[in-house]
């Protein structure tokens, strides 16, 4: 009688496809960053502050940030944060992979009321990049 090479088959053949379906889920890439810094999605959020329009600019920012910064806290750090009612000047851009993860980066510099540097990071959440973190300083 002749061994049924099936039988033994069967959970190497599970094996190979765990493997092939785990590397193709990793596999995935992250949504086209525009300008390859993000730019125009800073300059837009930093835009929608300075004209006053706090919660437009939140609706871009991400799941983390908002997670970690509520609405109301982020109405009350732009008002703490006059700077961010004048025109930003942007200053450098540059992608940064932090634990696996592809970041842009965004620096810009507000000379008014006083000398401010403005630092965006932006993370993609479901094909879209937003802005994961806001810090003027």
């Amino acid at each position: 009688m002749k061994p049924d090479l099936t039988v033994k088959a069967l959970p190497w053949l599970r094996r190979v496809l765990l493997v092939a379906f785990v590397l193709s889920a990793g596999c995935g890439s992250e949504p086209p960053l525009p300008e390859e810094t993000g730019r125009p999605i800073a300059d837009t959020f930093l835009e929608e502050i300075r004209k006053g329009n706090v919660d437009t600019a939140w609706n871009g920012t991400s799941a983390e940030f908002k997670s970690l910064m509520g609405l109301d806290s982020f109405r009350r750090y732009v008002k703490s944060h006059p700077a961010l009612k004048n025109p930003a000047n942007f200053q450098e851009g540059k992608r940064i992979d932090k634990l696996q993860l592809k970041l842009a980066e965004c620096v810009y510099s507000i000379e008014k009321p006083k000398a401010t540097r403005v630092r965006l990071v932006l993370a993609p959440e479901n094909d879209v990049w937003k802005v994961e973190r806001l810090e003027a300083e």
